[in-house]
């Protein structure tokens, strides 16, 4: 796997970065397509296509997470 290297810019407050070509077709991501920016929990994130399919799945587990974030917390005591 190689490692692949963008640089980042300011536009207005944000600052974005473009996708090496390589990444867009790996991920079939096409000019306007939204991108889902997942927390993977060690610091970074996990990019993946915006997909009706996704959003629905990332709806439900921050359902959850809500739901038993005092068990979760319990359990990692």
């Amino acid at each position: 796997m190689a490692i692949l290297v963008s640089k980042t810019r300011a536009q207005g407050a944000s600052v974005v970065t473009t996708l090496p070509a390589e990444v867009a077709r790996r991920l079939s991501v096409t000019a306007g397509q939204e991108l889902e920016w997942i927390e993977d929990g060690m610091g970074g994130f996990r990019v993946v296509p915006h997909t009706p399919e996704t959003a629905e799945a990332l709806a439900v587990h921050e359902k959850i997470m809500a739901e038993y974030d005092a068990v979760f917390r319990a359990l990692a005591k």
